[in-house]
């Protein structure tokens, strides 16, 4: 909770004399909509595949968007209009910075994604590649070094 935040739930009446609260990760629903995959195979998962699972669980997590809500409602209930804006226009300004994190998340793993493809089709065994196989590699090799690198 932000220091403006924290005054504007000081200043504002607490009939249950909650002054203020903190959702912590811990207390997300234990029936997260986000599944944690099970492994497959060994090439198909990852521990990278299970981290990026928990983070979304733990950072993504719209329940605690919800219960966030519930509280703030709760501790700004006597609250005058103004401090209701200033808290308004602070959880929309956080809003925004998580769904830009989202995106650059998103982004990110795509990116590493691809790289990953990348690197697996150049440690490829070609020496049995007829020419043509051989010329179809070396577009998609092509191909994908673009997408990358751009170049």
């Amino acid at each position: 909770m932000s220091q403006s935040q924290e005054e504007a739930a000081a200043s504002a009446p607490a009939e249950s004399g909650v002054t203020s609260a903190t959702v912590h990760p811990s207390s997300a629903s234990s029936s997260s909509s986000t599944p944690i995959p099970t492994p497959t195979s060994s090439s198909d998962y990852s521990f990278e595949d299970a981290f990026e699972a928990v983070v979304d669980e733990i950072f993504f997590d719209p329940m605690e968007d919800e219960i966030e809500a519930q509280i703030v409602e709760q501790l700004f209930r006597g609250a005058s209009p103004e401090v209701r804006r200033r808290v308004a226009a602070q959880q929309e300004a956080m809003r925004v910075q998580k769904e830009a994190l989202r995106r650059q998340v998103a982004e990110s793993r795509a990116l590493s994604r691809r790289a990953k493809e990348y690197s697996r089709l150049l440690r490829a065994d070609v020496s049995r590649y007829t020419d043509a196989q051989l010329e179809k590699y070396q577009r998609e090799l092509r191909r994908r070094s673009k997408e990358l690198f751009g170049k």
